[in-house]
């Protein structure tokens, strides 16, 4: 769960991001945007979500591994700590994933894997021997998940989790630290109480703990969890967004937003804050500096202090066509393509600098709910 700012943050943070000098410490890539699973309110492949407007041209796309791997040998010659996420869709439908892999490690990157879960069997011994955390997707006990990603589908996924922490242990191996995060959305909030001992009943010979943001590893563990907010905005932000990016950025926009609107959310979320303040009163979790989840939920305003994103400075965004971006969600303002940009044309280009001399004293319209802004500087 997302803390407060706690001391960075309103002007305090905005004088930190003022000062800031740009270094970049995190690539994020989706190198493909398949996915095998259709959640309902996944901004790309869910009911809203952009893929679905032009499905095939996002299934034919894949990055170019030759072109990806010579643009990972440039940010390697910076000499910087980076780390490298790889998401997608479901990142090991990329057709050169385990060579997109081995590549970051050669160049002494840390790997960590978004996935879904479904795929992982056949990759154990290659996921252990070169990553650091591979977080996998869950939406709750399995008739709330398969209800949104298929019958069966909590089975496979816990299935190739257990192999996974299985194989570890055989191996006696401390990496990947492996995660379970539970998006809390109206289709599965009733089941968040129940979330933690449900898998605990599913892997009665492994310590599960809820992660703490503020120890996250004060606790030993063989799988952690997570409670992450929905992504939201509303019709009218969104909308205003479009018309901001036109007129201060010269950008017109994809239909990528349209995929975090909604035009309301039927979650009790003062029920949905009980729940979690006993979730984390039972395991022992320092909630106080936690986002009050309703708010977060009911006053799409209140940002909880995060009154600047630091993201600009340190990370970019690389699609599946190439194309690069300072923002994770919002494939918008282009800062270049590497089939046609070298990286210091990209990170320091006219487009780089106009970007973050804008954040310097404008925010986003979409920016209030992006897992960017609820990070904390040192996440980079």
């Amino acid at each position: 769960m997302w803390t407060n700012a706690g001391a960075l943050k309103d002007d305090k943070l905005v004088d930190y991001v003022r000062n800031l000098n740009p270094q970049l410490r995190q690539l994020t890539i989706f190198p493909s945007e398949i996915c095998n699973y259709r959640c309902s309110f996944c901004h790309i492949w869910g009911d809203t979500g952009w893929a679905l407007k032009e499905p095939q041209r996002v299934i034919r796309e894949q990055l170019d591994i030759e072109v990806l791997k010579r643009f990972i040998d440039q940010v390697a010659q910076t000499g910087n700590k980076v780390g490298a996420i790889l998401t997608g869709g479901e990142i090991m439908l990329y057709r050169h994933f385990e060579e997109l892999v081995s590549h970051l490690r050669s160049r002494k990157m840390n790997v960590y894997v978004n996935t879904n879960g479904s795929l992982m069997k056949n990759r154990l011994p290659f996921l252990i021997e070169n990553t650091v955390v591979v977080n996998v997707s869950i939406d709750g006990p399995e008739e709330y998940h398969d209800a949104i990603r298929g019958k069966g589908s909590f089975r496979t996924i816990c299935d190739n989790i257990e192999a996974l922490m299985a194989e570890k242990k055989r191996r006696k191996k401390m990496f990947p630290f492996v995660s379970v995060n539970m998006v809390l959305s109206t289709s599965n909030y009733h089941s968040a109480r129940s979330f933690i001992p449900a898998l605990r009943e599913r892997f009665k010979d492994y310590t599960v703990v809820l992660h703490d943001t503020k120890n996250p590893w004060q606790r030993r563990r063989d799988l952690s969890v997570n409670f992450s907010p929905l992504l939201y905005t509303t019709p009218e932000r969104g909308q205003a967004y479009a018309d901001q990016m036109k007129e201060h950025l010269d950008c017109h926009v994809s239909p990528a937003w349209q995929g975090f609107v909604e035009e309301s959310i039927p979650i009790d979320t003062e029920a949905l804050k009980r729940d979690l303040q006993a979730i984390w009163a039972e395991e022992g979790v320092d909630y106080s500096e936690y986002v009050d989840i309703h708010d977060y939920y009911t006053d799409i305003d209140n940002v909880f202090g995060r009154s600047k994103c630091v993201a600009p400075w340190h990370e970019l965004i690389i699609r599946r066509t190439g194309d690069v971006y300072p923002c994770v969600d919002l494939p918008d303002y282009k800062l270049g393509n590497i089939y046609e940009n070298s990286l210091a044309e990209i990170w320091q280009g006219e487009r780089a600098v106009r970007f973050r001399d804008y954040l310097l004293n404008d925010n986003l319209m979409m920016c209030n709910r992006c897992t960017r802004l609820f990070a904390d500087p040192e996440t980079f």
